[in-house]
């Protein structure tokens, strides 16, 4: 005995296949916007932002993108991005990010406008020292020792940076640093 389909599987069927295309086109079409709330998500998640922070990082972002596609240097931003959410971890309160140090350089030549929502490990860890109620930071040029120090206090807790005792995870990291090594603190954004 044959089996015969009734006329409302088919469109049941077909239904489904349609919803599911448009669902996987829509995902798709939003790659960009996906990239952008990935990476603020990230950071605001670690860091605790306001609502209007959390705004403020996505026009930055948003910004910084459309810059990037003008620019020609949409494949850089996007790369920078998806090492920034991918490789990056929270650390007592700062997301550091200390692998990306060539998607930064590679955005930053490509188009330096772009670039300017990327802040350097010592930026990052002066607004570090704000948030626990404390001053200093890393120096202007952030390079370097400056560099590799700031990546410490930004794996420091808030009690480490205000204060440091001898042999500490981080005044060990610090001391590396001045010794000329990159000691654990990192060796880029």
């Amino acid at each position: 005995m044959r089996k015969t389909r009734e006329p409302g599987s088919f469109r049941w069927f077909a239904s489904a296949a349609l919803a599911g295309l448009v669902v996987g086109l829509g995902s798709l079409g939003g790659g960009c916007q996906s990239e952008t709330a990935s990476y603020c998500e990230a950071r605001c998640d670690c860091q605790g932002c306001s609502q209007r922070e959390t705004e403020d990082c996505a026009d930055d972002v948003e910004d910084a993108e459309r810059l990037a596609e003008h620019d020609g240097c949409a494949n850089e931003y996007s790369s920078y991005l998806t090492c920034y959410v991918d490789e990056g971890t929270c650390e007592n309160g700062a997301f550091i990010v200390s692998s990306c140090k060539a998607a930064v350089d590679a955005l930053r030549a490509c188009s330096s406008r772009s670039a300017t929502f990327i802040k350097t490990a010592c930026q990052e860890e002066r607004l570090k020292r704000e948030s626990c109620g404390l001053s200093g930071g890393g120096g202007p040029t952030c390079t370097g020792g400056d560099e590799c120090a700031a990546y410490c206090g930004l794996k420091a807790s808030c009690e480490e940076l205000s204060d440091p005792q001898p042999n500490s995870s981080y005044v060990n990291c610090v001391v590396a640093c001045s010794n000329g090594g990159s000691g654990s603190g990192g060796s880029g954004p």
